[in-house]
């Protein structure tokens, strides 16, 4: 089932973010079952040259494969896209403009003004074939994460084919003065006016969660587009709980039990 069917169906999505270019590890997280895989273009050292070949890798994911564009650019909507990307992300998405303009990047004419060259794209499923489906089936997703995209979220989620939106909590809270505090009061303020003008607008949206208590509250709060973490998260995350493990076993060899 792809990401917009679910959404469209009330259900629930859950993903992970991609960050380092290496095709196997893509290949590996491909096979788990995710309901989207986002590569992170953004916060990122991934070229786009890396890009079509981490795309190649994921293929065979039954998830929907989306792409964190690094900046509001038509020329990297329009490549991520013609590369195999099944949607794209767009950061710091501030106004209505800006949100109508990345749609009519991401479409083609004549509901927007995507250029036409899918070199990639079209051969997953035939070129006729893709063209008849393009429009309908490309996710298109804004981050908000700046008090100035609060001041105008229902101008942002009034564009017609905006799929959802992400709230990016970190960039958020440093853009309302409280760097690296996203608990802060102001900030958790912005994120509930953010959500209820999403569930108002019938917009589907969601934000990282850390646990799973977290993405259960989340949830409750309307959110559908749920992000899990990372594969740099999860690299150190088993990295560390191997050495927890470990500890003990280790300081047993070296100095004997109690030593």
């Amino acid at each position: 089932m792809s990401l917009a069917d679910r959404l469209a169906g009330g259900g629930a999505a859950f993903g992970v973010t991609l960050t380092i270019a290496d095709p196997f590890i893509a290949e590996v997280i491909a096979a788990q079952a995710f309901d989207f895989l986002m590569i992170d273009m953004e916060h990122s050292p991934i070229s786009a040259f890396q890009l079509q070949t981490q795309l190649i890798a994921l293929r065979t994911a039954r998830a929907t494969v989306l792409v964190r564009i690094p900046h509001q650019e038509e020329t990297a909507i329009m490549q991520a896209l013609d590369l195999g990307a099944q949607g794209v992300v767009v950061p710091h998405v501030e106004t209505g403009g800006e949100c109508a303009a990345v749609v009519r990047a991401a479409l083609y004419p004549p509901r927007g003004n995507r250029g036409v060259g899918p070199r990639r794209a079209a051969r997953l499923t035939g070129r006729d074939s893709y063209f008849s489906h393009a429009n309908d089936e490309t996710f298109l997703g804004a981050m908000i994460e700046s008090g100035l995209a609060v001041d105008n979220i229902d101008d942002i989620l009034a564009v017609p084919g905006l799929s959802g939106v992400i709230i990016g909590a970190a960039d958020l809270a440093a853009s309302l003065g409280h760097l690296n505090d996203t608990q802060h009061d102001d900030v958790a303020k912005a994120v509930d006016q953010i959500t209820q003008r999403c569930a108002a607008a019938g917009v589907p949206f969601g934000m990282y969660a850390a646990t799973a208590d977290a993405a259960v509250q989340l949830m409750s709060r309307g959110a559908r587009i749920i992000t899990i973490g990372s594969d740099l998260l999860f690299l150190e995350q088993g990295m560390s709980s191997a050495a927890g493990q470990m500890r003990t076993v280790r300081d047993w060899h070296i100095g004997g039990p109690g030593q």
